[in-house]
């Protein structure tokens, strides 16, 4: 007695070529509102209308898919960097991309997350990395340019000063610390202003002793 072939598994969801995208719309909205903890398969899923399944059949893990939001959001960030790169204020662009609030209290989750995640903190160290690199040679173009040579003041410290100034400016307004912002501020602006002009003069009494 022959047996009757098995009929196809029928899948259990419908593929919809928008709900990646709805997800990780759903779980960087998650993020920015109430942190990355909020940002599990269930809300996530939650806030598109599905069951947590979803997710597992979409990402594999949840892991996987804030990696995936991590890479879209730091891609994004990358494009933005390049294209201010290409300004004529490069510099002052650049340092108000990295000051924007929302964008560094996005990236301060994800470190936290990475405290959790060693996939998530690999992609962060190798995006960063990419992007010092991106930063420094455009800053190394522009002191060129202008004729600036100071190497007790290189494009990498300039680019990690910088960036490490954004952040502990948004993560201490987060926690309601204000004092001294205004001054760091108008020294970064002032510092900035300086490098751009190519004034050597002003930038040698900027430079630390050595």
């Amino acid at each position: 007695m022959t047996s009757k072939p098995k009929a196809p598994r029928k899948k259990r969801y419908v593929e919809r070529p928008d709900a990646r995208v709805q997800l990780l719309d759903a779980a960087e909205a998650l993020i920015r509102k109430e942190g990355y903890a909020a940002a599990t398969a269930r809300r996530i899923a939650g806030e598109v209308g599905l069951k947590h399944q979803v997710v597992f059949y979409y990402f594999g893990t949840q892991e996987e898919l804030l990696l995936a939001l991590y890479q879209r959001v730091s891609a994004e960030q990358r494009e933005r960097i390049k294209e201010a790169l290409n300004g004529e204020s490069p510099l002052k662009a650049i340092w108000n991309i990295i000051r924007d609030p929302e964008a560094t209290r996005l990236s301060l989750e994800f470190m936290a997350l990475a405290n959790h995640s060693e996939v998530i903190r690999a992609e962060i160290a190798k995006n960063a990395e990419e992007l010092r690199e991106l930063e420094s040679e455009a800053i190394a173009r522009l002191l060129e340019a202008r004729g600036i040579t100071e190497p007790r003041l290189s494009p990498r410290l300039v680019s990690m000063l910088t960036n490490a100034i954004a952040r502990l400016l948004v993560q201490e307004s987060t926690l309601g610390i204000s004092l001294g912002h205004e001054e760091a501020e108008a020294m970064v602006d002032a510092s900035l202003a300086i490098f751009e002009s190519g004034r050597q003069s002003e930038l040698d009494s900027m430079s630390p002793p050595g």
